[in-house]
Protein backbone atom coordinates (compact mmCIF):
# COMPACT_ATOMS: atom_id res chain seq x y z
CA UNK A 1 0.00 0.00 0.00
CA UNK A 2 1.45 3.43 -0.94
CA UNK A 3 2.54 5.60 1.98
CA UNK A 4 0.13 8.31 3.07
CA UNK A 5 1.24 11.83 2.06
CA UNK A 6 -0.28 15.30 2.23
CA UNK A 7 -1.52 14.83 -1.34
CA UNK A 8 -3.18 11.42 -0.87
CA UNK A 9 -6.65 12.66 0.07
CA UNK A 10 -6.38 15.55 -2.40
CA UNK A 11 -5.79 13.14 -5.28
CA UNK A 12 -8.72 11.00 -4.14
CA UNK A 13 -10.94 14.08 -3.84
CA UNK A 14 -10.00 15.34 -7.31
CA UNK A 15 -10.82 12.00 -8.93
CA UNK A 16 -14.18 11.80 -7.15
CA UNK A 17 -15.16 15.39 -7.96
CA UNK A 18 -14.13 15.23 -11.61
CA UNK A 19 -15.80 11.84 -12.11
CA UNK A 20 -19.03 13.00 -10.49
CA UNK A 21 -18.92 16.26 -12.46
CA UNK A 22 -18.61 14.41 -15.77
CA UNK A 23 -21.56 12.19 -14.81
CA UNK A 24 -23.64 15.30 -13.95
CA UNK A 25 -22.81 16.88 -17.33
CA UNK A 26 -23.75 13.68 -19.16
CA UNK A 27 -27.03 13.55 -17.28
CA UNK A 28 -27.63 17.21 -18.10
CA UNK A 29 -27.16 16.44 -21.80
CA UNK A 30 -29.73 13.63 -21.59
CA UNK A 31 -32.32 15.91 -19.95
CA UNK A 32 -31.64 18.66 -22.50
CA UNK A 33 -32.13 16.28 -25.46
CA UNK A 34 -35.34 14.83 -24.05
CA UNK A 35 -36.64 18.32 -23.25
CA UNK A 36 -36.03 19.49 -26.81
CA UNK A 37 -37.59 16.38 -28.37
CA UNK A 38 -40.71 16.37 -26.17
CA UNK A 39 -42.30 19.86 -26.10
CA UNK A 40 -44.50 19.00 -23.15
CA UNK A 41 -41.37 18.35 -21.08
CA UNK A 42 -39.26 21.22 -22.40
CA UNK A 43 -39.51 23.69 -19.52
CA UNK A 44 -38.94 21.25 -16.66
CA UNK A 45 -36.29 19.18 -18.38
CA UNK A 46 -34.28 22.16 -19.65
CA UNK A 47 -34.35 23.69 -16.16
CA UNK A 48 -33.14 20.39 -14.70
CA UNK A 49 -30.45 20.16 -17.40
CA UNK A 50 -29.23 23.66 -16.53
CA UNK A 51 -29.03 22.84 -12.82
CA UNK A 52 -27.19 19.59 -13.52
CA UNK A 53 -24.85 21.33 -15.96
CA UNK A 54 -23.92 24.09 -13.52
CA UNK A 55 -23.44 21.55 -10.73
CA UNK A 56 -21.27 19.31 -12.92
CA UNK A 57 -19.12 22.20 -14.10
CA UNK A 58 -18.65 23.36 -10.52
CA UNK A 59 -17.62 19.89 -9.37
CA UNK A 60 -15.07 19.61 -12.19
CA UNK A 61 -13.66 23.05 -11.32
CA UNK A 62 -13.23 22.09 -7.66
CA UNK A 63 -11.75 18.76 -8.75
CA UNK A 64 -9.14 20.48 -10.90
CA UNK A 65 -8.27 22.76 -8.00
CA UNK A 66 -7.83 19.75 -5.72
CA UNK A 67 -5.63 18.09 -8.35
CA UNK A 68 -3.43 21.19 -8.63
CA UNK A 69 -3.14 21.42 -4.84
CA UNK A 70 -2.14 17.74 -4.64
CA UNK A 71 0.48 18.23 -7.37
CA UNK A 72 1.85 21.26 -5.52
CA UNK A 73 2.06 19.25 -2.28
CA UNK A 74 3.96 16.51 -4.12
CA UNK A 75 6.34 19.09 -5.60
CA UNK A 76 7.16 20.61 -2.23
CA UNK A 77 7.52 17.18 -0.62
CA UNK A 78 10.01 16.19 -3.33
CA UNK A 79 12.01 19.41 -3.65
CA UNK A 80 11.36 21.40 -0.46
CA UNK A 81 13.71 22.16 2.41
CA UNK A 82 13.56 19.60 5.22
CA UNK A 83 12.71 20.88 8.67
CA UNK A 84 10.44 20.35 11.66
CA UNK A 85 7.31 22.09 12.89
CA UNK A 86 5.86 22.27 16.39
CA UNK A 87 2.05 22.37 16.53
CA UNK A 88 0.96 25.42 18.53
CA UNK A 89 -2.75 25.25 17.74
CA UNK A 90 -5.32 22.85 16.25
CA UNK A 91 -8.84 23.56 14.99
CA UNK A 92 -11.29 21.28 13.21
CA UNK A 93 -12.84 23.19 10.31
CA UNK A 94 -16.05 21.13 10.47
CA UNK A 95 -15.41 19.56 7.07
CA UNK A 96 -14.61 15.87 6.64
CA UNK A 97 -13.82 13.48 3.81
CA UNK A 98 -14.72 9.81 4.28
CA UNK A 99 -14.94 10.55 8.02
CA UNK A 100 -11.40 12.01 7.99
CA UNK A 101 -11.54 15.52 9.56
CA UNK A 102 -10.02 18.62 8.04
CA UNK A 103 -7.61 20.20 10.51
CA UNK A 104 -6.33 23.78 10.58
CA UNK A 105 -2.84 23.68 12.13
CA UNK A 106 -0.88 26.59 13.57
CA UNK A 107 2.81 25.70 13.31
CA UNK A 108 6.15 26.98 14.53
CA UNK A 109 8.54 25.98 11.74
CA UNK A 110 12.27 25.38 12.08
CA UNK A 111 14.50 24.97 9.00
CA UNK A 112 18.30 24.70 9.31
CA UNK A 113 19.96 28.03 8.62
CA UNK A 114 16.76 30.07 9.03
CA UNK A 115 15.04 31.76 11.95
CA UNK A 116 12.05 29.95 13.46
CA UNK A 117 8.76 31.33 12.11
CA UNK A 118 4.98 30.81 12.34
CA UNK A 119 2.93 29.23 9.54
CA UNK A 120 -0.45 27.55 8.96
CA UNK A 121 -1.41 24.35 7.20
CA UNK A 122 -4.94 23.05 6.58
CA UNK A 123 -5.51 19.51 5.33
CA UNK A 124 -7.59 16.38 5.83
CA UNK A 125 -5.86 14.10 8.34
CA UNK A 126 -6.68 10.39 8.80
CA UNK A 127 -7.95 9.57 12.27
CA UNK A 128 -5.00 7.23 12.83
CA UNK A 129 -2.59 10.18 12.49
CA UNK A 130 -4.40 12.66 14.73
CA UNK A 131 -2.36 11.54 17.73
CA UNK A 132 0.78 12.82 16.01
CA UNK A 133 -0.65 16.33 15.99
CA UNK A 134 -1.34 16.38 19.73
CA UNK A 135 1.75 14.47 20.94
CA UNK A 136 3.66 17.66 21.73
CA UNK A 137 6.55 16.56 19.51
CA UNK A 138 7.55 18.29 16.25
CA UNK A 139 6.45 17.02 12.85
CA UNK A 140 8.78 16.51 9.88
CA UNK A 141 7.96 19.08 7.22
CA UNK A 142 9.06 20.26 3.78
CA UNK A 143 9.12 23.99 3.02
CA UNK A 144 8.91 25.67 -0.38
CA UNK A 145 12.28 27.49 -0.78
CA UNK A 146 10.58 30.28 -2.74
CA UNK A 147 7.72 30.74 -0.26
CA UNK A 148 8.42 29.65 3.35
CA UNK A 149 4.71 30.05 4.19
CA UNK A 150 4.00 26.99 2.03
CA UNK A 151 4.65 24.17 4.51
CA UNK A 152 3.82 20.52 3.85
CA UNK A 153 3.64 17.86 6.56
CA UNK A 154 6.00 15.09 5.45
CA UNK A 155 3.90 12.15 6.63
CA UNK A 156 6.05 9.77 4.55
CA UNK A 157 9.28 10.66 6.39
CA UNK A 158 10.88 7.65 8.18
CA UNK A 159 9.30 7.16 11.59
CA UNK A 160 6.78 9.95 11.12
CA UNK A 161 3.62 7.85 11.43
CA UNK A 162 2.91 7.20 15.09
CA UNK A 163 6.42 8.30 16.08
CA UNK A 164 7.98 11.62 17.03
CA UNK A 165 9.77 13.62 14.38
CA UNK A 166 12.32 14.96 16.79
CA UNK A 167 12.45 16.17 20.34
CA UNK A 168 11.40 19.78 20.75
CA UNK A 169 12.70 22.30 23.25
CA UNK A 170 10.08 21.21 25.80
CA UNK A 171 11.55 17.72 26.07
CA UNK A 172 14.44 17.14 28.39
CA UNK A 173 17.37 15.13 27.17
CA UNK A 174 20.56 16.29 25.67
CA UNK A 175 21.52 12.66 25.73
CA UNK A 176 19.69 9.47 24.91
CA UNK A 177 20.75 6.48 22.88
CA UNK A 178 19.75 3.90 20.29
CA UNK A 179 21.17 0.41 20.03
CA UNK A 180 23.66 -0.61 17.42
CA UNK A 181 21.50 -3.69 16.87
CA UNK A 182 18.27 -5.21 18.14
CA UNK A 183 15.14 -3.45 19.33
CA UNK A 184 15.51 0.14 20.47
CA UNK A 185 14.74 0.94 24.09
CA UNK A 186 11.97 3.36 24.97
CA UNK A 187 12.49 6.66 26.75
CA UNK A 188 10.64 5.19 29.74
CA UNK A 189 13.27 2.43 29.99
CA UNK A 190 16.04 5.01 29.85
CA UNK A 191 14.34 7.04 32.59
CA UNK A 192 13.93 3.94 34.79
CA UNK A 193 17.60 3.00 34.38
CA UNK A 194 18.66 6.57 35.14
CA UNK A 195 16.54 6.64 38.29
CA UNK A 196 18.01 3.30 39.40
CA UNK A 197 21.55 4.65 39.00
CA UNK A 198 20.95 7.56 41.34
CA UNK A 199 23.10 9.89 39.22
CA UNK A 200 21.69 13.35 38.41
CA UNK A 201 20.82 14.13 34.78
CA UNK A 202 18.05 15.69 32.72
CA UNK A 203 14.92 13.54 32.31
CA UNK A 204 14.73 11.81 28.88
CA UNK A 205 11.20 13.12 28.30
CA UNK A 206 8.85 15.78 29.59
CA UNK A 207 5.46 14.03 29.71
CA UNK A 208 4.27 10.50 30.38
CA UNK A 209 2.83 10.19 26.87
CA UNK A 210 6.29 10.46 25.37
CA UNK A 211 7.70 7.54 27.34
CA UNK A 212 6.62 4.94 24.76
CA UNK A 213 8.70 6.53 22.00
CA UNK A 214 11.90 4.71 21.18
CA UNK A 215 15.28 6.33 20.94
CA UNK A 216 15.69 4.75 17.51
CA UNK A 217 12.69 6.68 16.21
CA UNK A 218 14.22 9.93 17.41
CA UNK A 219 17.62 9.03 15.97
CA UNK A 220 16.23 8.35 12.51
CA UNK A 221 14.62 11.75 12.23
CA UNK A 222 17.45 13.74 13.80
CA UNK A 223 19.80 12.17 11.27
CA UNK A 224 17.42 13.10 8.44
CA UNK A 225 17.14 16.81 9.30
CA UNK A 226 19.99 17.46 11.72
CA UNK A 227 22.83 20.00 11.41
CA UNK A 228 26.41 18.70 11.17
CA UNK A 229 28.70 19.47 14.10
CA UNK A 230 30.99 17.95 16.71
CA UNK A 231 30.79 17.49 20.49
CA UNK A 232 33.61 17.31 23.02
CA UNK A 233 33.06 15.25 26.18
CA UNK A 234 33.59 17.45 29.27
CA UNK A 235 32.26 15.14 32.00
CA UNK A 236 31.58 11.40 31.95
CA UNK A 237 30.20 8.96 34.52
CA UNK A 238 29.29 5.28 34.09
CA UNK A 239 26.04 4.45 35.91
CA UNK A 240 26.62 0.70 35.63
CA UNK A 241 23.12 0.26 34.16
CA UNK A 242 22.60 -1.65 30.89
CA UNK A 243 19.46 -1.29 28.72
CA UNK A 244 19.29 -3.57 25.68
CA UNK A 245 22.61 -3.32 23.84
CA UNK A 246 23.56 -0.02 25.48
CA UNK A 247 25.33 1.08 28.62
CA UNK A 248 23.94 4.09 30.45
CA UNK A 249 26.30 6.99 31.11
CA UNK A 250 25.73 10.51 32.31
CA UNK A 251 27.58 12.90 30.06
CA UNK A 252 28.17 16.60 29.64
CA UNK A 253 29.45 17.87 26.31
CA UNK A 254 30.40 21.10 24.59
CA UNK A 255 28.68 21.40 21.23
CA UNK A 256 30.48 22.87 18.21
CA UNK A 257 28.31 23.85 15.23
CA UNK A 258 29.83 25.86 12.34
CA UNK A 259 28.65 29.46 12.40
CA UNK A 260 27.38 29.23 15.97
CA UNK A 261 29.10 29.89 19.32
CA UNK A 262 30.20 26.83 21.26
CA UNK A 263 27.58 25.70 23.76
CA UNK A 264 28.04 23.51 26.83
CA UNK A 265 24.98 21.33 27.35
CA UNK A 266 23.59 20.28 30.70
CA UNK A 267 24.56 16.84 32.11
CA UNK A 268 22.22 14.25 30.64
CA UNK A 269 21.59 10.53 30.19
CA UNK A 270 23.55 8.94 27.34
CA UNK A 271 22.88 5.42 26.03
CA UNK A 272 26.15 4.24 24.48
CA UNK A 273 26.61 1.01 22.46
CA UNK A 274 28.47 -1.47 24.62
CA UNK A 275 30.94 -2.05 21.76
CA UNK A 276 32.33 1.48 22.17
CA UNK A 277 31.64 2.20 25.83
CA UNK A 278 35.28 1.61 26.80
CA UNK A 279 36.45 4.12 24.18
CA UNK A 280 34.72 7.11 25.72
CA UNK A 281 36.99 9.59 27.46
CA UNK A 282 36.90 13.16 28.69
CA UNK A 283 38.22 15.46 25.99
CA UNK A 284 37.22 13.18 23.12
CA UNK A 285 35.52 14.93 20.17
CA UNK A 286 32.98 13.03 18.05
CA UNK A 287 31.03 14.06 14.89
CA UNK A 288 27.32 14.67 15.58
CA UNK A 289 24.01 15.69 14.06
CA UNK A 290 22.07 18.36 15.98
CA UNK A 291 18.28 18.71 15.90
CA UNK A 292 17.58 22.11 14.25
CA UNK A 293 14.83 23.00 16.75
CA UNK A 294 16.61 21.73 19.87
CA UNK A 295 20.39 22.12 20.19
CA UNK A 296 20.27 19.87 23.26
CA UNK A 297 19.25 16.87 21.12
CA UNK A 298 22.32 15.36 19.46
CA UNK A 299 22.96 12.20 17.41
CA UNK A 300 26.52 10.93 17.91
CA UNK A 301 28.22 9.22 14.97
CA UNK A 302 29.57 6.31 16.98
CA UNK A 303 31.27 4.80 13.93
CA UNK A 304 33.89 7.52 14.44
CA UNK A 305 34.97 5.51 17.48
CA UNK A 306 35.65 2.49 15.33
CA UNK A 307 32.38 0.55 15.14
CA UNK A 308 30.25 0.01 12.06
CA UNK A 309 26.56 0.81 11.98
CA UNK A 310 24.22 3.78 12.32
CA UNK A 311 24.73 6.75 14.59
CA UNK A 312 22.99 6.72 17.94
CA UNK A 313 21.14 9.50 19.62
CA UNK A 314 22.40 11.20 22.73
Amino acid sequence: MPAFTSSTLGRYTSKWLIGTGIFELALAAVFAVVGLVEPILTTGFLLTAAILGVTGAGLIWFGLRARRAAAEADRITSTGLAGTATVTGLTQTGMSLNDQPQIDMELLVSVPGRAVYAARRTEFVPLILLGRLSSGLPLPVKVDPADPARVIIDWSAPGSVGAPAALGASVGPSAAGAPASGESETLAQVQAALAASGLPAAAPYASAGQGDYTVDQLRTLVRASGIDGTATIDKLADTGEIVGDERLFTMQVTLHVPGQPDRQLQPSAAMVPIAVADRLAIGRTIPVKVAPDNPALVAFEWEALGIEGPSTLI
